[in-house]
């Protein structure tokens, strides 16, 4: 192994090393009549839009090799003295396509010329490479959702899987959630024009995403085999923008959506909601050309530059769902409301706690209602701040009775402009700016909301700027050497405020502890649980910043093409968060007025959070702003790719490449190194040996970085291509290849010493007896910030999360084994196995979880003993407060800490394995058609418990174990000599995409628990009927969508249960969806036309349901599907293309 890492290292430093490339390339064999090689003769690639030539010479082999040509259509011509000069016409080179193109030389004179008309090769003969070229016939025409969001065509790839719906709003610059070849959904490559375009914000973020007229071609990879490619979960997306061209061109368009034409959405019908008034435009143009200044300049073949602007209005539908109180409950009457499991709801006295060693008992507040000299102003204040059920039926625990309808808006505005110039022969360089603005916010349903359980994600402002630079310089060395070097800046900058944001804290009878330490005026963030709607407010300022150097070098030597170069990256993150304490967070449940708090099952019959917030008795909450982070981390990739043309029919493909990346830093030190575990604490309870705390970095000798740099990456890639006859192709390959780490977790390494985040605590003795309450929140002050002067004592009494600092780099193994076929009609049928082992996966674990040695006490873990922390701790911190303690909290490893959590533990191990079919007939005579299909599996080996070496192998969340799409691209054939036939009934066409897939699985969750699965069949029925998709013969989904009697609750908490965190025989309902679009192109001049569209997402009005409530514990939704998407929404568009 260290001789084959020699060898690689000694690889990358013999020559100037490369980066991904988004242009194609040309290659071949000169030969003449006999088949012998033709050296030193003359071939040029001539773009037959722009008129940029470039030039090479075939090799003593013949061999020769044209690289980094823009996508786009080509005239190939090859010349030698003593034969006939040689035109192939009609070769489209794709994004990242390699283009196999031998040329036969007929003898004669040189000025004699023979042209041959041809079409560019199906087969792909030069590597082994999986994914899917969106050629320029597809985008703008396929309505993948009426988004017109580019990233949606990455559907149209086999292996490819979306969670959801599978569709982005126009230009939202979302997560890349889609995943292809096994990878994990999100945190994958998206480049434009080569350059890389994410920020690891979100775990992975686009940071600008061109609009569609903008667009020359995509490019889906699904394996990574090239070694240029990497810094990867496993796939990528290459995107290519459209360049000027000799003559001048352009769009001009505007989009438009009607309530009229949409149907409403399921849940609304199922609530008797009204359809929401709709409102979407969006307009916008595209143009490019020569830049000619009269008399001055003529660009023609040179200079060109394309220009785009788009608005975006947006104001589309938004249904919430919830649960609010009711009148008698606003008045501490819960005599009306069902509990859990169906029954009456019980309710009792926290005050009445009587605790005898390991039980708990309370007397039941009578005919449970809150007598009204009990209510805590600010809980009463905030459950009459909330709005009256509108649903009908009697109040259930967790069970929606509020719903509605309103309007989520979007404005947008996105310029993007492009220069191409041809420096000389030898040299050109392009240079791409664009800049996006994007502003949203939700109808205003009542003041403060938060968020809801249904439909209620982002109810507050969030503002958005994105920024995006590209520039590359190509510089043909030699006749056989090119090289080429880019630049490119990514930025993200995003603000965001919750709905309670700037509100009077008032409003709510926040009390004036809280009130006057607001980091961020408004109400305080108030949950409920239970399904209720959640009330408050925060604050948040982030700035992500990607700088890319990539220069990249091509080499043609005999039969050998190499490719070599670096990939530099720098990625700095500002945040200005305040968290979401800044106004005060604080949580509810039923605890402290449920019958015994100590067994969780109580809370199936008993208690509230509603009542609790009433006595103003949070289980957990605190009060601060987290600091200011300053991150800034370094990428370096560099490879080395050979591919080796054999023989007419054999390539070979060789590559191996290196990544480095090291851990965060922060400006001014204030995030943590990792754990000492050995370390032992300067302050000691007596008769304690506490060890272990957190290295700050840069302090006392440690790194700056959080955590030690993993310099063992070495990733090499093979491939083969084989054709077997004149049109079948047998290819496989195989890769290692690295995941960033800093785009693979949402921890940043920061440490609460830093932070002025007091915690409210709401009990000392398992939520047995109130500490305190909200009127008097922090008795024991609050928390300065001491930053790492506060060494190992630094979070002692609360919980602390570190950094691994022993991880490396997650890394995935990809292979593919394929066969490819070109059937007449020019189609590629293509059949392909393909697989992925992800290994050193990041995991997070709490090193505090209770050890299954101390199951056995049972309830016994609840007795009160001394508490050994008080007068130890800081009187501001969770352990340092009351005079006892519960028993568990003294038997973890840690017992300074509530809890110890590590974060980027490398224990996760993931297999996948995959069918993938394709059929593509290219765009030709009028009609495409692209069909695929994916069956798969994706197995997780994971570890949910390092303290008690759990291990589960398990069907993964993530796995969507049949995809069918089928897209078509349709000219109406008709054709007609009466002018204003032409006009009426000519120039239609159509397109469509159909998916069809299955659900994702689902964990089944219960207080107690992971519920066990019923095995008997003979109660019911084998449990995968009794679990899976529940249909009619018309395709309706049954409500509930499984059986809810197949699982049974775990006796109580104290019991591990055998059963995996995700079931294979219980999936979410899959995706059934049609979308279509009909174009109507009307010839106004020889260079002018118009066209009008017709589209429609959705187009059979079949709902996509959402996933139905997995939780046990809430009877009222266990089961029940609340939510779905896939109604009907149709626009209409107008284009003036020249």
């Amino acid at each position: 192994m260290k001789l084959y890492r020699l060898y690689c290292l000694g690889a990358l430093l013999t020559a100037p090393i490369a980066a991904q490339e988004f242009r194609g390339s040309i290659l071949g064999r000169v030969s003449d009549p006999s088949g012998a090689a033709v050296a030193g003769a003359a071939v040029e690639a001539a773009n037959a839009d722009t008129g940029l030539v470039l030039h090479t010479i075939s090799n003593e082999s013949g061999n020769y090799q044209i690289p980094f040509l823009p996508p786009g259509n080509y005239v190939v011509s090859v010349a030698h003295p003593g034969f006939k000069k040689l035109e192939r016409r009609g070769i489209r080179v794709s994004v990242g396509a390699q283009i196999a193109l031998d040329l036969t030389l007929e003898l004669g004179a040189t000025a004699e010329t023979v042209t041959v008309t041809a079409e560019t090769p199906l087969l792909n003969t030069a590597g082994a490479e999986l994914g899917q070229v969106i050629d320029n016939a597809y985008v703008g025409k396929i309505a993948v959702s009426l988004s017109r969001n580019i990233i949606n065509l990455a559907q149209l790839a086999g292996g490819v899987t979306s969670a959801g719906t599978g569709t982005y709003t126009s230009n939202a610059q979302s997560n890349l959630s889609i995943s292809g070849g096994g990878s994990t959904r999100g945190r994958n490559e998206f480049l434009v024009d080569g350059i890389p375009n994410t920020v690891p914000q979100g775990g992975g973020l686009i940071a600008f995403v061109p609009s569609v007229d903008s667009v020359e071609e995509v490019k889906v990879h699904t394996t990574l085999f090239d070694a240029s490619l990497g810094h990867s979960n496993g796939g990528a997306i290459s995107i290519t923008t459209r360049g000027g061209t000799n003559e001048f061109h352009g769009a001009a368009y505007i989009f438009k959506r009607w309530s009229d034409l949409n149907a409403n959405s399921w849940a609304n019908n199922r609530l008797g909601l009204p359809k929401p008034p709709v409102d979407y435009r969006q307009w916008g143009y595209t143009v490019g050309g020569p830049v000619l200044i009269p008399r001055i300049y003529n660009g023609r073949n040179r200079t060109f530059f394309s220009t785009s602007l788009e608005r975006d209005a947006d104001k589309r539908d938004l249904s919430l769902q919830a649960r609010v109180p009711t009148e008698l409950e606003r008045q501490g009457d819960f005599s009306r409301t069902i509990n859990r499991l169906g029954g009456a709801l019980n309710m009792f006295d926290p005050a009445s706690t009587r605790v005898t060693g390991s039980t708990a008992t309370r007397t039941a507040f009578a005919g449970a209602r809150i007598p009204a000299n009990r209510f805590d102003p600010t809980g009463s204040a905030l459950l009459r701040a909330m709005p009256l059920p509108n649903l009908a039926g009697d109040p259930q625990i967790g069970k929606f009775n509020w719903a509605v309808a309103g309007i989520y808006q979007v404005d947008q505005k996105q310029v993007g402009a492009r220069f191409d110039h041809q420096i000389s022969e030898r040299q050109r360089v392009f240079v791409r700016f664009g800049r996006l603005e994007r502003i949203q916010a939700a109808d205003r349903f009542f003041d403060g909301l938060f968020n809801a359980p249904v439909g209620g994600g982002d109810l507050g402002l969030l503002v958005r700027h994105f920024y995006n630079l590209g520039v590359d310089d190509t510089i043909t060395l030699t006749p056989t050497l090119v090289a080429s070097f880019r630049y490119g800046l990514a930025r993200r900058f995003t603000y965001s405020s919750g709905g309670g944001a700037d509100l009077d804290p008032a409003k709510v009878a926040t009390p004036a502890a809280i009130a006057a330490n607001q980091a961020v005026r408004g109400f305080p963030v108030f949950n409920l649980g239970e399904n209720t709607a959640t009330i408050g407010s925060s604050a948040s300022r982030e700035a992500n910043d990607l700088h890319a150097f990539l220069a990249t070098f091509t080499k043609l030597a005999g039969k050998h093409s190499l490719k070599f170069g670096i990939d530099y990256r720098l990625v700095r993150w500002n945040r200005l968060s305040p968290g979401g304490a800044a106004a005060g967070d604080f949580t509810f449940n039923a605890a402290f007025t449920q019958q015994d708090p100590f067994t969780a099952r109580s809370a199936d019959n008993s208690g509230s959070g509603m009542a609790s917030a009433l006595l103003g008795l949070p289980t957990a909450g605190s009060l601060g702003y987290t600091s200011p982070l300053s991150l800034q981390n370094h990428y370096l990739g560099a490879f080395v790719q050979e591919d080796w043309k054999i023989n007419q029919r054999l390539t070979l493909n060789f590559g191996v490449r290196y990544e480095l990346e090291t851990p965060y830093t922060e400006r001014y030190n204030r995030i943590g190194y990792g754990l000492d575990n050995t370390a032992k604490l300067p302050v000691q309870p007596a008769g304690f040996d506490l060890r272990g705390g957190i290295l700050f970095a840069g302090v006392n000798g440690a790194s700056r970085a959080a955590g030690r740099v993993d310099r063992n990456n070495f990733g090499p890639r093979a491939g083969f291509a084989f054709r077997a006859v004149k049109n079948t192709v047998i290819r496989g390959g195989y890769g290692l290849f690295f995941s960033g780490q800093s785009y693979n977790t949402g921890f940043l390494g920061d440490v609460g010493a830093f932070n002025a985040v007091t915690p409210y605590v709401g009990s000392v003795d398992g939520d047995a007896t109130p500490f305190t309450t909200l009127a008097n929140p922090f008795p024991g002050g609050l928390r300065q910030p001491l930053g790492s002067a506060a060494g190992l004592s630094a979070q002692l009494g609360d919980s602390l999360t570190f950094f691994d600092s022993r991880r490396v780099s997650p890394y995935n193994q990809q292979w593919q084994f394929s066969i490819q076929r070109e059937l007449p009609g020019r189609v590629l049928v293509e059949a392909a196995y393909a697989g992925m082992l992800s290994l050193k996966q990041f995991e997070n674990f709490d090193l505090n979880e209770k050890p299954d040695r101390y199951l056995a006490q049972g309830a016994a873990e609840n007795t009160r003993v001394p508490n050994p922390f008080l007068g130890v701790f800081p009187a501001t911190s969770t352990l340092g407060q009351g005079t006892t303690i519960i028993q568990r909290r003294l038997w973890p490893a840690y017992p300074q800490f509530t809890a110890l959590n590590v974060q980027g533990a490398n224990t996760g191990r993931a297999v996948y394995h995959a069918l993938q079919l394709k059929a593509d007939k290219r765009f030709s005579r009028g009609f495409s058609v692209l069909w695929t299909f994916t069956g798969s599996k994706l197995m997780d080996n994971n570890t949910t418990s390092i303290v008690n070496e759990r291990h589960y192998r398990a069907i993964s969340l993530l796995d969507q174990s049949r995809v069918m799409r089928l897209a078509f691209i349709y000219e109406l054939p008709f054709r007609f000599q009466s002018r204003a036939m032409r006009y009426l009934a000519g120039g239609w066409s159509a397109s469509g995409i159909m998916t069809l897939a299955s659900g994702l699985p689902l964990s089944v969750t219960h207080a107690n628990g992971r519920p066990l699965r019923a095995r008997n069949p003979a109660l019911g029925g084998a449990i995968s009927e009794r679990l899976g998709d529940r249909r009619d013969a018309a395709g309706k989904v049954s409500n509930p969508y499984f059986d809810i009697g197949a699982f049974t609750p775990l006796a109580n908490q104290y019991i591990i249960s055998p059963e995996p965190p995700a079931l294979a025989e219980l999936r979410a309902p899959g995706q059934r969806t049609l979308n279509a679009s009909l174009f109507k192109m009307f010839a106004l001049r020889e260079r002018l036309k118009a066209e009008i569209r017709l589209e429609s997402s959705s187009l059979t009005n079949t709902p996509n349901f959402d996933a139905p409530g997995t939780n046990l514990s809430n009877t009222a939704t266990f089961g029940v599907i609340t939510s779905a998407g896939g109604n009907r929404s149709m626009q209409a568009g107008a284009r003036l293309v020249f």
